[in-house]
């Protein structure tokens, strides 16, 4: 059963713990993850990005970091976006994931196992696991808004699926093009790459992460077990924007763990 859950906007810490533990947890054979290899979805986002590590380091992968931010409204926008771009990209921005281990995380968490990862809140960060001490690139871009206020205010509903539209487009086509610069655009397989992409990142969420669906009515968070609160009057959702990736908590109503 599918939980409808409305946020507020409380935060919880996590635990901090000593440097050098996460770094033998990343290069040793402590267990992180469930029987399927994937982390625990409860212990956090420093326990997911430190198993994400070692399963990148393990496959001989690089890691990308799809950076939680720290303020919950600006967790909304990015959810939003990384989801317009799993779920509706085509073939050519999905295909670079093929070859990467894909964690959400926040920069603190990384931090904490990557020093070098960089300050700020950038869009995602590539963690080159092959490399002693390990090499960490910050990958960010401008993504375009749909500027809700000014919309709303003016054009007819036809006038504002359009719109919504050529912005998804933009928003995809950014984030598209940063994967590729970030992580290559290599023209071998792009199709059979991008396919894999899919069953593995959109059908199930990327480790740190949950699917979400929006609606003007509330938020359904898949995989949740119990019903929450139901919340009319949320507004209009771009259609490709309904779906999206949830960096929140939904053992507590609105707490956020990330």
């Amino acid at each position: 059963m599918k939980r409808r859950h409305w946020l507020g906007a409380t935060a919880a810490g996590l635990a901090a713990t000593a440097w050098p533990a996460f770094i033998r947890d990343a290069f040793g054979d402590g267990a992180a993850c469930d029987e399927t290899g994937k982390p625990v979805a409860a212990a956090g986002s420093l326990v997911q990005v430190s198993a994400a590590f070692r399963r990148a380091r393990q496959a001989s992968r690089a890691l990308l970091v799809l950076v939680i931010p720290a303020d919950d409204s600006a967790k909304w926008e990015r959810g939003h976006a990384f989801g317009e771009l799993l779920n509706f990209g085509a073939d050519g921005d999905l295909a670079p994931l093929a070859g990467v281990e894909v964690v959400c995380a926040t920069m603190a968490d990384l931090k904490k196992l990557v020093p070098g990862a960089g300050d700020g809140e950038p869009l995602m960060v590539v963690v080159r696991t092959d490399k002693v001490p390990v090499v960490a690139t910050q990958l960010d871009v401008v993504i375009p808004s749909y500027d809700g206020m000014r919309r709303m205010a003016g054009g007819g509903r036809e006038e504002q699926l359009k719109h919504d539209d050529k912005v998804a487009a933009q928003r995809i086509g950014a984030l598209g093009a940063l994967l590729r610069k970030g992580l290559g655009a290599e023209a071998r397989d792009v199709e059979a790459r991008a396919a894999s992409v899919r069953a593995r990142l959109v059908k199930a969420p990327p480790a740190g992460a949950r699917w979400a669906i929006a609606s003007g009515c509330g938020i359904d968070v898949e995989g949740a077990e119990d019903s929450g609160l139901m919340a009319c009057g949320m507004g209009h959702v771009p259609s490709k924007s309904r779906r999206f990736l949830y960096f929140f908590s939904v053992e507590g109503r609105g707490a956020s763990t990330r």
